[in-house]
């Protein structure tokens, strides 16, 4: 009796190559979300993300309104109380003391200018620019108010005439010099006449006036 051979074995399978692929990427998957997980799980533990240091906004510091000294109320360094009087009059622009008062006496025309008038000048205290006293000439004839045109002695006084009873300057300019025995030395500058004008021989007229 002939014993048949014995069956040969089957051939291996073959390797699906398809099938390692999609392990692949699956295996590949798997690994991307187990690092992702963490990641997401610690975002949602922290509510407030922190700002960027660029977009930061910085925010002011507030004082109460308690707390706000005003600037007038501060006190000086030292508790020194600064300087507040004025500065007094420049005695330059005034009339001095010595020029104050009531004086009189006559003056005389330098020739070619003939005659004399007398004049009486009551002068009180005042600064440059303003009114300081009063005139009168030739008894009342001639009466007017006083300005002060230069001060600090000498002074210059400028008359002008508000009374004119004959023959007087509507304006006329003095000076006057206090001398060493307490008189005032009076230099007609110029006068306005109806005639015209006079400032010549200089000064055109002059005298002594002493104190009343």
């Amino acid at each position: 009796m002939t014993v048949p051979p014995a069956p040969s074995a089957p051939p291996p399978p073959k390797k699906d190559h398809r099938v390692q692929i999609v392990v692949a990427i699956i295996g590949a998957c798997a690994a991307i979300l187990a690092a992702l997980i963490p990641v997401a799980i610690s975002r949602f533990d922290d509510p407030e993300p922190t700002p960027s240091p660029t977009t930061a906004t910085p925010t002011r510091d507030v004082t109460p309104i308690g707390d706000v000294t005003p600037a007038g109320d501060e006190t000086p360094a030292g508790d020194e109380t600064p300087e507040t009087t004025p500065p007094g009059p420049d005695p330059a622009l005034a009339v001095p003391e010595d020029y104050r008062g009531s004086w009189s006496g006559q003056v005389d025309w330098r020739p070619p200018l003939q005659g004399s008038y007398s004049t009486t000048l009551t002068i009180s205290a005042g600064s440059l620019g303003g009114m300081v006293g009063q005139f009168s000439a030739q008894g009342d004839t001639c009466r007017g108010a006083l300005w002060l045109e230069a001060g600090g002695g000498p002074i210059v006084l400028r008359l002008k005439t508000t009374y004119d009873g004959g023959g007087c300057s509507s304006l006329a300019d003095v000076k006057l010099t206090l001398d060493d025995d307490g008189d005032l030395r009076y230099e007609l500058i110029a006068a306005q006449f109806p005639q015209g004008f006079v400032n010549q021989p200089a000064p055109p007229a002059t005298g002594t006036l002493t104190r009343d």
